[in-house]
């Protein structure tokens, strides 16, 4: 009870950006191997490692996760509780579980109203976030 009572005023920002710095992201991965197993999913490591600069993917990923979070307004509770997902010819999605979709559920929020994009050069991964209501059409569309 006391969690929903401080819940009560709480407003979900509904956008959150993030960006991160390639090179950081190669040094934390080539430092501590294991730490793709604590901040990503398995099916984001295959996609990440497919790739020759690996870390660029890396990156936007971990960029993608604190977007998603801030966009949330719960910050980065759970390191991996936000999987980015990649279709082919598709943009990115993501799925939540964990601490971090029973907070967006507490607030409100389902996970097909959370849109990504991402994007990355060899210097740095940007990621934004904005939560939209899927049943709401854009002003001006049937």
């Amino acid at each position: 009870m006391l969690v929903m009572e401080k819940m009560k005023d709480f407003v979900v920002p509904g956008i959150g950006v993030d960006v991160v710095d390639v090179d950081r992201m190669k040094f934390a991965l080539e430092r501590t191997p294991k730490i793709r197993q604590r901040l990503f999913t398995e099916a984001e490591i295959a996609y990440c490692e497919k790739f020759r600069f690996a870390e660029r993917h890396y990156a936007g990923r971990w960029a993608a996760k604190e977007a998603v979070t801030k966009a949330l307004g719960c910050g980065l509770i759970q390191w991996n509780g936000v999987e980015v997902i990649r279709r082919r010819r598709q943009a990115p999605t993501v799925r939540i579980f964990g601490k971090i979709e029973r907070f967006a559920n507490m607030v409100g929020v389902r996970q097909e109203e959370l849109q990504i994009s991402i994007t990355h050069s060899e210097l740095s991964a940007v990621a934004v976030c904005i939560v939209r209501p899927v049943d709401q059409s854009p002003e001006g569309t049937p």
